[in-house]
Protein backbone atom coordinates (compact mmCIF):
# COMPACT_ATOMS: atom_id res chain seq x y z
CA UNK A 1 0.00 0.00 0.00
CA UNK A 2 1.31 3.46 -0.82
CA UNK A 3 1.13 6.59 1.47
CA UNK A 4 0.26 8.33 -1.52
CA UNK A 5 -3.17 6.39 -2.85
CA UNK A 6 -6.46 7.01 -1.63
CA UNK A 7 -7.04 3.93 -0.25
CA UNK A 8 -4.26 5.01 2.28
CA UNK A 9 -5.37 8.64 2.48
CA UNK A 10 -9.14 8.04 2.61
CA UNK A 11 -9.94 4.72 4.61
CA UNK A 12 -6.89 2.88 5.76
CA UNK A 13 -5.69 5.61 7.95
CA UNK A 14 -8.93 7.59 9.19
CA UNK A 15 -9.57 3.78 10.48
CA UNK A 16 -6.53 2.94 12.05
CA UNK A 17 -6.59 6.50 13.66
CA UNK A 18 -10.02 6.37 14.60
CA UNK A 19 -9.94 2.57 16.21
CA UNK A 20 -6.49 2.99 18.38
CA UNK A 21 -7.18 6.62 19.96
CA UNK A 22 -10.94 4.67 20.84
CA UNK A 23 -9.03 1.94 22.25
CA UNK A 24 -6.36 3.88 24.14
CA UNK A 25 -9.24 6.20 25.65
CA UNK A 26 -11.17 3.68 27.07
CA UNK A 27 -7.26 2.81 28.60
CA UNK A 28 -6.96 -0.38 26.25
CA UNK A 29 -3.32 -0.57 25.89
CA UNK A 30 -3.71 -3.96 24.46
CA UNK A 31 -6.17 -3.46 22.20
CA UNK A 32 -4.67 -0.34 20.69
CA UNK A 33 -1.26 -2.03 20.39
CA UNK A 34 -3.27 -4.67 18.78
CA UNK A 35 -5.10 -2.63 16.44
CA UNK A 36 -1.95 -1.01 15.18
CA UNK A 37 -0.14 -4.02 14.67
CA UNK A 38 -2.56 -5.57 12.81
CA UNK A 39 -3.27 -2.53 10.68
CA UNK A 40 0.64 -2.84 9.85
CA UNK A 41 0.28 -6.29 8.55
CA UNK A 42 -2.68 -5.34 6.22
CA UNK A 43 -0.51 -2.55 5.02
CA UNK A 44 2.59 -4.77 4.39
CA UNK A 45 0.24 -7.59 3.02
CA UNK A 46 -1.89 -5.53 0.56
CA UNK A 47 -0.02 -5.86 -2.11
CA UNK A 48 1.17 -9.41 -1.58
CA UNK A 49 -0.25 -11.26 0.78
CA UNK A 50 2.42 -14.28 0.39
CA UNK A 51 4.97 -12.46 1.89
CA UNK A 52 3.31 -11.17 4.95
CA UNK A 53 4.03 -14.83 6.23
CA UNK A 54 8.07 -14.21 5.33
CA UNK A 55 7.50 -11.16 7.81
CA UNK A 56 5.91 -13.21 10.63
CA UNK A 57 8.17 -15.31 9.99
CA UNK A 58 11.18 -12.98 10.26
CA UNK A 59 9.44 -11.58 13.60
CA UNK A 60 9.15 -15.04 15.30
CA UNK A 61 12.69 -16.35 14.90
CA UNK A 62 14.24 -12.84 15.11
CA UNK A 63 12.21 -12.96 18.83
CA UNK A 64 13.10 -15.74 19.79
CA UNK A 65 16.86 -15.40 19.38
CA UNK A 66 16.42 -12.47 21.06
CA UNK A 67 15.11 -14.23 24.12
CA UNK A 68 18.08 -16.07 23.95
CA UNK A 69 20.48 -13.72 23.66
CA UNK A 70 18.94 -12.10 26.56
CA UNK A 71 19.00 -15.64 28.45
CA UNK A 72 22.84 -16.02 27.57
CA UNK A 73 24.16 -12.81 28.10
CA UNK A 74 27.69 -12.65 29.39
CA UNK A 75 28.14 -16.14 28.22
CA UNK A 76 30.09 -17.40 24.76
CA UNK A 77 27.45 -19.31 23.83
CA UNK A 78 25.75 -15.53 23.12
CA UNK A 79 28.56 -15.01 20.06
CA UNK A 80 27.41 -18.00 18.82
CA UNK A 81 23.41 -17.03 18.69
CA UNK A 82 24.09 -13.67 17.46
CA UNK A 83 26.12 -15.31 14.14
CA UNK A 84 23.36 -17.55 13.78
CA UNK A 85 20.94 -15.23 14.14
CA UNK A 86 22.65 -12.65 11.61
CA UNK A 87 23.42 -15.47 9.10
CA UNK A 88 19.21 -16.48 9.06
CA UNK A 89 18.47 -12.95 8.34
CA UNK A 90 21.14 -12.69 5.37
CA UNK A 91 20.22 -16.02 4.41
CA UNK A 92 16.48 -14.95 3.83
CA UNK A 93 17.17 -11.52 2.10
CA UNK A 94 20.26 -13.40 -0.23
CA UNK A 95 17.43 -15.56 -1.39
CA UNK A 96 14.79 -13.27 -2.18
CA UNK A 97 17.16 -9.92 -3.39
CA UNK A 98 20.66 -11.48 -4.46
CA UNK A 99 20.25 -15.54 -5.22
CA UNK A 100 19.49 -14.68 -9.50
CA UNK A 101 22.14 -11.73 -9.61
CA UNK A 102 24.86 -14.03 -8.30
CA UNK A 103 23.63 -17.32 -10.10
CA UNK A 104 23.11 -15.52 -13.20
CA UNK A 105 26.82 -14.56 -12.95
CA UNK A 106 28.24 -17.30 -11.80
CA UNK A 107 26.33 -19.22 -15.20
CA UNK A 108 28.36 -16.19 -16.92
CA UNK A 109 31.49 -17.23 -15.20
CA UNK A 110 31.78 -20.74 -15.51
CA UNK A 111 29.24 -21.81 -17.96
CA UNK A 112 27.17 -23.69 -15.22
CA UNK A 113 23.50 -23.71 -15.26
CA UNK A 114 21.61 -22.52 -12.18
CA UNK A 115 18.34 -22.07 -12.47
CA UNK A 116 16.74 -18.79 -11.77
CA UNK A 117 14.53 -18.28 -9.22
CA UNK A 118 13.17 -15.22 -10.54
CA UNK A 119 11.06 -13.89 -7.22
CA UNK A 120 9.32 -10.64 -6.81
CA UNK A 121 11.49 -8.82 -4.48
CA UNK A 122 9.44 -8.66 -0.92
CA UNK A 123 8.49 -5.24 -0.16
CA UNK A 124 11.40 -3.65 2.59
CA UNK A 125 12.97 -6.89 3.00
CA UNK A 126 16.04 -4.66 3.73
CA UNK A 127 14.91 -2.27 5.85
CA UNK A 128 13.26 -5.15 8.93
CA UNK A 129 16.53 -7.54 7.92
CA UNK A 130 18.78 -4.44 9.06
CA UNK A 131 16.55 -3.46 11.40
CA UNK A 132 16.65 -6.50 13.13
CA UNK A 133 20.44 -7.45 12.64
CA UNK A 134 20.68 -3.89 14.41
CA UNK A 135 18.25 -5.31 17.15
CA UNK A 136 20.42 -8.33 17.78
CA UNK A 137 23.67 -6.64 18.01
CA UNK A 138 22.36 -4.43 20.60
CA UNK A 139 21.31 -6.82 22.87
CA UNK A 140 24.63 -9.01 22.44
CA UNK A 141 26.68 -5.76 23.72
CA UNK A 142 23.66 -4.79 26.44
CA UNK A 143 21.58 -2.25 24.73
CA UNK A 144 18.27 -3.30 25.11
CA UNK A 145 15.69 -5.00 27.32
CA UNK A 146 13.28 -7.65 27.68
CA UNK A 147 9.93 -6.71 25.84
CA UNK A 148 7.02 -8.17 24.93
CA UNK A 149 6.19 -10.03 21.67
CA UNK A 150 3.59 -6.91 21.16
CA UNK A 151 5.94 -4.69 21.52
CA UNK A 152 8.72 -5.86 19.42
CA UNK A 153 6.37 -6.76 16.67
CA UNK A 154 5.31 -3.24 16.55
CA UNK A 155 9.51 -2.43 16.47
CA UNK A 156 9.50 -4.36 13.18
CA UNK A 157 6.04 -4.10 11.45
CA UNK A 158 5.26 -0.32 11.80
CA UNK A 159 3.44 0.77 8.92
CA UNK A 160 4.90 4.49 8.81
CA UNK A 161 8.81 2.89 8.93
CA UNK A 162 8.09 -0.42 7.55
CA UNK A 163 8.87 -0.48 3.91
CA UNK A 164 11.90 2.26 3.31
CA UNK A 165 12.86 3.26 6.53
CA UNK A 166 13.88 4.94 8.81
CA UNK A 167 15.77 1.94 10.43
CA UNK A 168 14.68 2.28 14.06
CA UNK A 169 16.66 1.32 17.25
CA UNK A 170 15.07 -0.15 20.16
CA UNK A 171 15.65 2.90 22.40
CA UNK A 172 14.19 5.30 20.12
CA UNK A 173 10.44 3.20 19.42
CA UNK A 174 9.72 0.18 21.94
CA UNK A 175 9.74 2.39 24.89
CA UNK A 176 7.18 4.20 23.35
CA UNK A 177 4.97 1.37 22.26
CA UNK A 178 4.76 0.53 25.77
CA UNK A 179 3.50 4.08 26.86
CA UNK A 180 0.63 3.43 24.72
CA UNK A 181 -2.23 3.58 26.81
CA UNK A 182 -0.61 5.41 29.49
CA UNK A 183 0.00 8.95 27.46
CA UNK A 184 -2.15 12.16 27.36
CA UNK A 185 -3.43 12.96 23.48
CA UNK A 186 -1.15 15.57 22.31
CA UNK A 187 -3.30 18.00 19.60
CA UNK A 188 -0.04 19.68 18.85
CA UNK A 189 1.78 16.27 17.78
CA UNK A 190 -1.14 15.37 15.51
CA UNK A 191 -1.34 18.97 14.13
CA UNK A 192 2.60 18.86 13.58
CA UNK A 193 2.39 15.20 11.82
CA UNK A 194 -0.56 16.16 9.02
CA UNK A 195 1.84 19.12 8.66
CA UNK A 196 5.06 17.00 8.14
CA UNK A 197 2.90 14.35 6.35
CA UNK A 198 1.43 17.04 4.00
CA UNK A 199 4.94 18.40 3.07
CA UNK A 200 5.92 14.58 2.59
CA UNK A 201 3.25 14.53 -0.04
CA UNK A 202 3.53 17.47 -2.17
CA UNK A 203 7.13 16.79 -2.17
CA UNK A 204 5.97 13.07 -4.09
CA UNK A 205 2.99 13.84 -5.85
CA UNK A 206 3.82 17.43 -6.81
CA UNK A 207 7.71 17.25 -7.65
CA UNK A 208 9.25 13.84 -7.75
CA UNK A 209 6.68 12.33 -9.82
CA UNK A 210 6.84 15.17 -11.86
CA UNK A 211 10.47 15.39 -12.52
CA UNK A 212 10.09 11.54 -12.99
CA UNK A 213 8.06 11.64 -16.13
CA UNK A 214 10.71 13.51 -17.86
CA UNK A 215 13.58 11.26 -15.88
CA UNK A 216 11.36 8.26 -17.48
CA UNK A 217 11.10 9.24 -20.97
CA UNK A 218 14.90 10.21 -21.34
CA UNK A 219 15.84 6.33 -20.19
CA UNK A 220 13.17 5.01 -22.50
CA UNK A 221 14.59 7.23 -25.57
CA UNK A 222 18.37 7.37 -25.02
CA UNK A 223 19.37 7.20 -28.59
CA UNK A 224 17.30 10.31 -29.59
CA UNK A 225 18.40 13.03 -26.66
CA UNK A 226 20.20 15.79 -27.47
CA UNK A 227 23.32 16.87 -24.98
CA UNK A 228 20.98 19.18 -23.57
CA UNK A 229 18.38 16.36 -22.95
CA UNK A 230 20.86 13.88 -21.31
CA UNK A 231 22.12 16.60 -18.61
CA UNK A 232 18.82 17.64 -17.93
CA UNK A 233 17.75 13.81 -17.58
CA UNK A 234 20.58 13.38 -14.91
CA UNK A 235 19.86 16.67 -13.21
CA UNK A 236 16.21 15.37 -12.78
CA UNK A 237 16.90 12.18 -11.62
CA UNK A 238 18.80 13.87 -8.45
CA UNK A 239 16.14 16.18 -7.81
CA UNK A 240 13.43 13.45 -8.25
CA UNK A 241 15.43 10.78 -5.89
CA UNK A 242 16.10 13.30 -3.00
CA UNK A 243 12.31 14.31 -3.15
CA UNK A 244 11.22 11.00 -3.28
CA UNK A 245 12.20 9.54 -0.14
CA UNK A 246 12.66 12.30 2.02
CA UNK A 247 8.96 12.74 0.85
CA UNK A 248 8.38 9.55 2.22
CA UNK A 249 10.56 9.92 5.18
CA UNK A 250 8.28 13.04 5.89
CA UNK A 251 4.85 11.26 5.55
CA UNK A 252 6.60 8.49 7.84
CA UNK A 253 7.63 10.67 10.13
CA UNK A 254 4.33 12.30 9.93
CA UNK A 255 2.19 9.60 10.81
CA UNK A 256 4.02 8.64 13.43
CA UNK A 257 3.48 11.85 15.18
CA UNK A 258 -0.56 11.50 14.33
CA UNK A 259 0.00 8.69 16.08
CA UNK A 260 1.78 9.83 18.97
CA UNK A 261 5.21 8.16 17.86
CA UNK A 262 8.47 9.89 17.19
CA UNK A 263 10.33 8.52 13.96
CA UNK A 264 14.21 9.79 13.75
CA UNK A 265 14.89 12.35 11.16
CA UNK A 266 16.44 10.48 8.10
CA UNK A 267 17.20 13.63 6.07
CA UNK A 268 18.82 17.14 6.69
CA UNK A 269 19.62 19.01 3.72
CA UNK A 270 22.42 16.82 1.61
CA UNK A 271 22.77 18.85 -1.31
CA UNK A 272 23.68 22.07 0.46
CA UNK A 273 27.27 19.41 1.55
CA UNK A 274 30.19 21.22 0.61
CA UNK A 275 31.92 17.70 0.30
CA UNK A 276 30.74 14.17 0.45
CA UNK A 277 31.59 13.24 4.64
CA UNK A 278 28.79 16.27 5.21
CA UNK A 279 26.56 15.11 2.42
CA UNK A 280 26.26 11.35 3.91
CA UNK A 281 25.51 13.55 7.29
CA UNK A 282 22.55 14.31 6.08
CA UNK A 283 21.10 11.50 3.62
CA UNK A 284 19.45 8.32 4.55
CA UNK A 285 20.99 9.36 8.11
CA UNK A 286 19.67 5.95 9.92
CA UNK A 287 21.34 3.50 7.41
CA UNK A 288 24.47 5.22 7.68
CA UNK A 289 24.35 4.82 11.49
CA UNK A 290 23.26 1.06 11.04
CA UNK A 291 26.66 0.93 8.62
CA UNK A 292 28.75 2.61 11.53
CA UNK A 293 27.58 0.98 14.21
CA UNK A 294 27.49 -2.70 12.68
CA UNK A 295 29.90 -2.62 10.07
CA UNK A 296 32.67 -0.35 10.23
CA UNK A 297 33.09 0.32 14.06
CA UNK A 298 33.19 -3.96 14.48
CA UNK A 299 36.16 -3.81 11.32
CA UNK A 300 38.02 -1.83 14.14
CA UNK A 301 36.89 1.89 12.51
CA UNK A 302 39.88 4.08 12.72
CA UNK A 303 41.66 2.37 15.64
CA UNK A 304 43.80 0.38 13.26
CA UNK A 305 45.64 2.67 11.37
CA UNK A 306 44.63 5.15 8.45
CA UNK A 307 45.16 2.49 5.86
CA UNK A 308 42.72 -0.10 7.16
CA UNK A 309 40.56 3.08 8.08
CA UNK A 310 39.99 4.14 4.45
CA UNK A 311 39.70 0.37 3.42
CA UNK A 312 36.78 0.25 5.72
CA UNK A 313 35.02 2.81 4.51
CA UNK A 314 35.56 2.06 0.87
CA UNK A 315 33.97 -1.86 2.26
CA UNK A 316 31.19 -0.01 4.30
CA UNK A 317 29.91 1.62 0.90
CA UNK A 318 29.93 -1.66 -1.11
CA UNK A 319 27.91 -2.95 1.42
CA UNK A 320 25.73 -0.30 0.70
CA UNK A 321 25.45 -0.33 -2.64
CA UNK A 322 24.85 -3.93 -2.29
CA UNK A 323 22.31 -3.02 -0.08
CA UNK A 324 20.39 -0.70 -2.42
CA UNK A 325 20.32 -3.40 -5.04
CA UNK A 326 21.48 -6.18 -6.88
CA UNK A 327 23.56 -4.98 -9.79
CA UNK A 328 26.79 -4.10 -10.98
CA UNK A 329 25.44 -0.21 -11.19
CA UNK A 330 24.69 -0.26 -7.44
CA UNK A 331 28.03 -2.09 -6.72
CA UNK A 332 30.12 0.51 -8.98
CA UNK A 333 27.79 3.29 -7.41
CA UNK A 334 29.07 2.13 -4.27
CA UNK A 335 32.57 1.76 -4.32
CA UNK A 336 32.16 5.28 -6.62
CA UNK A 337 31.04 6.96 -3.31
CA UNK A 338 33.84 5.14 -1.17
CA UNK A 339 36.71 5.82 -2.76
CA UNK A 340 35.80 9.78 -2.93
CA UNK A 341 34.53 9.36 0.76
CA UNK A 342 37.71 7.72 1.61
CA UNK A 343 39.84 10.22 -0.46
CA UNK A 344 37.93 13.80 0.82
CA UNK A 345 38.91 12.01 4.41
CA UNK A 346 42.43 11.81 3.17
CA UNK A 347 42.42 15.82 2.39
CA UNK A 348 40.87 16.66 5.37
CA UNK A 349 43.88 14.61 7.19
CA UNK A 350 46.45 15.66 5.38
CA UNK A 351 45.70 19.10 3.90
CA UNK A 352 44.28 22.45 5.48
CA UNK A 353 41.14 23.17 3.20
CA UNK A 354 40.75 26.93 2.46
CA UNK A 355 37.28 28.08 4.14
CA UNK A 356 36.47 30.23 1.45
CA UNK A 357 34.57 29.73 -2.13
CA UNK A 358 32.30 27.38 -0.06
CA UNK A 359 29.86 27.91 -3.37
CA UNK A 360 32.20 26.40 -5.53
CA UNK A 361 32.58 23.15 -3.30
CA UNK A 362 29.22 22.66 -2.84
CA UNK A 363 28.39 23.07 -7.04
CA UNK A 364 31.55 20.34 -7.20
CA UNK A 365 29.83 18.07 -4.90
CA UNK A 366 26.52 18.46 -6.59
CA UNK A 367 27.94 17.90 -9.44
CA UNK A 368 29.65 14.86 -8.54
CA UNK A 369 26.25 13.57 -7.16
CA UNK A 370 24.34 14.10 -10.27
CA UNK A 371 27.09 11.76 -12.29
CA UNK A 372 27.22 8.74 -9.17
CA UNK A 373 23.26 9.21 -9.59
CA UNK A 374 23.03 7.71 -12.84
CA UNK A 375 24.86 4.69 -11.87
CA UNK A 376 22.13 4.32 -9.48
CA UNK A 377 19.28 4.79 -12.07
CA UNK A 378 20.36 2.81 -14.77
CA UNK A 379 19.26 -0.51 -15.38
CA UNK A 380 23.02 -1.35 -16.29
CA UNK A 381 26.33 0.30 -16.69
CA UNK A 382 25.68 0.43 -20.75
CA UNK A 383 22.96 2.01 -20.00
CA UNK A 384 24.84 4.60 -17.79
CA UNK A 385 27.50 5.23 -20.48
CA UNK A 386 24.90 5.45 -23.43
CA UNK A 387 23.43 8.73 -21.38
CA UNK A 388 26.95 9.86 -20.71
CA UNK A 389 28.22 9.49 -24.16
CA UNK A 390 24.49 11.49 -25.35
CA UNK A 391 25.67 14.23 -23.31
CA UNK A 392 29.20 14.49 -25.17
CA UNK A 393 27.66 13.29 -28.77
CA UNK A 394 24.80 14.34 -28.64
CA UNK A 395 24.92 17.93 -29.70
CA UNK A 396 23.48 21.06 -27.73
CA UNK A 397 20.23 22.58 -28.52
CA UNK A 398 16.82 23.23 -26.73
CA UNK A 399 15.23 20.38 -24.74
CA UNK A 400 13.29 17.89 -26.21
CA UNK A 401 9.16 17.91 -26.45
CA UNK A 402 9.54 15.13 -24.57
CA UNK A 403 11.21 16.19 -21.75
CA UNK A 404 9.29 19.25 -21.04
CA UNK A 405 5.95 17.60 -21.71
CA UNK A 406 5.27 15.85 -17.86
CA UNK A 407 5.92 19.37 -16.65
CA UNK A 408 2.96 21.33 -18.40
CA UNK A 409 0.08 20.72 -15.63
CA UNK A 410 -2.89 20.91 -16.22
CA UNK A 411 -3.60 23.37 -13.04
CA UNK A 412 -0.69 25.49 -14.41
CA UNK A 413 -1.38 24.95 -18.67
CA UNK A 414 -4.85 26.18 -18.60
CA UNK A 415 -4.33 29.34 -17.41
CA UNK A 416 -1.42 29.79 -19.37
CA UNK A 417 -3.81 29.46 -22.39
CA UNK A 418 -6.23 31.35 -20.90
CA UNK A 419 -3.92 34.67 -20.49
CA UNK A 420 -2.29 33.60 -24.56
CA UNK A 421 1.32 32.83 -22.85
CA UNK A 422 1.04 29.38 -24.24
CA UNK A 423 1.15 30.33 -27.57
CA UNK A 424 4.51 32.41 -27.06
CA UNK A 425 7.80 30.83 -28.55
CA UNK A 426 9.20 28.24 -26.37
CA UNK A 427 6.01 28.04 -24.27
CA UNK A 428 6.44 24.04 -23.71
CA UNK A 429 9.71 25.34 -21.87
CA UNK A 430 7.95 27.48 -19.33
CA UNK A 431 7.21 25.10 -16.71
CA UNK A 432 10.57 22.77 -16.97
CA UNK A 433 12.67 25.53 -16.24
CA UNK A 434 9.40 26.80 -13.67
CA UNK A 435 10.01 23.75 -11.79
CA UNK A 436 13.48 23.22 -11.69
CA UNK A 437 14.10 26.45 -10.72
CA UNK A 438 11.85 26.12 -7.85
CA UNK A 439 13.29 22.62 -6.56
CA UNK A 440 16.72 24.15 -6.65
CA UNK A 441 15.59 26.87 -4.57
CA UNK A 442 14.56 24.60 -2.24
CA UNK A 443 17.11 22.46 -2.42
CA UNK A 444 19.56 24.93 -1.57
CA UNK A 445 18.31 28.12 0.00
CA UNK A 446 15.15 26.46 2.17
CA UNK A 447 14.93 25.15 5.25
CA UNK A 448 14.39 21.04 4.98
CA UNK A 449 11.58 19.18 6.68
CA UNK A 450 12.81 18.40 9.82
CA UNK A 451 13.55 22.34 10.41
CA UNK A 452 10.58 23.30 9.36
CA UNK A 453 8.86 21.07 11.74
CA UNK A 454 10.73 22.37 14.88
CA UNK A 455 9.03 26.16 13.70
CA UNK A 456 5.65 24.78 13.24
CA UNK A 457 3.17 25.70 15.32
CA UNK A 458 -1.07 25.15 14.64
CA UNK A 459 -2.38 28.39 13.64
CA UNK A 460 -4.48 29.98 11.11
CA UNK A 461 -1.89 30.71 8.29
CA UNK A 462 -0.40 27.24 8.78
CA UNK A 463 -3.89 25.37 8.75
CA UNK A 464 -4.81 27.14 5.81
CA UNK A 465 -1.12 26.48 3.63
CA UNK A 466 -1.05 22.76 5.39
CA UNK A 467 -5.02 22.42 3.48
CA UNK A 468 -4.59 23.78 0.13
CA UNK A 469 -1.50 21.65 -0.42
CA UNK A 470 -2.80 18.59 0.82
CA UNK A 471 -5.84 19.43 -1.25
CA UNK A 472 -3.54 20.29 -3.96
CA UNK A 473 -1.70 16.69 -3.95
CA UNK A 474 -5.20 14.83 -3.25
CA UNK A 475 -6.65 16.09 -6.81
CA UNK A 476 -2.99 15.28 -8.22
CA UNK A 477 -3.18 11.46 -6.97
CA UNK A 478 -4.33 10.00 -10.53
CA UNK A 479 -0.82 10.12 -11.13
CA UNK A 480 -0.10 7.58 -8.30
CA UNK A 481 3.46 5.82 -8.32
CA UNK A 482 5.60 3.98 -5.65
CA UNK A 483 8.16 5.28 -4.46
CA UNK A 484 11.97 4.42 -5.49
CA UNK A 485 13.10 2.95 -2.19
CA UNK A 486 10.30 0.66 -2.31
CA UNK A 487 12.83 -1.61 -4.66
CA UNK A 488 15.64 -1.66 -2.09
Amino acid sequence: MLFNSYLFILLFFPLCLAGFYLAERRGKAALAKLWLLLFSFWFYGYANPYYLWLLLGSIGVNYGAFLLLLRLKGKKSAKAVLAAGICLNLGALFYFKYYDFFAENLNRLFGSQLALKQLLLPLGISYFTFQQIGFLADTYRGKTRRCAVLEYALFVAFFPRLVAGPIVTFEETVPQFEQIGRRRFSWEKLTKGLYLFTLGLGKKVLLADTFGAAVDFGYGNLSSLNGTDAVLVMLFYTIQLYFDFSGYCDMARGAGHMLGIDLPVNFGSPYKASNLVEFWKGWHITLNRFLLQNIYIPLGGNRKGRVRMYCNLVLVFLVSGLWHGAGWTFLFWGALHGVVYAGTRWVQGRIRIRQGAKAAKVAATFLFLNVSWVFFRAESLAQAGALFSRMVRGGFGLPSSGICDGFNLGEFWYPMKALGIASLPGSGMYLCAAFTLFALVILFACKNAGEMEERFSPKASNLVLTAGLFLWSLLSLSGVSSFLYFQF
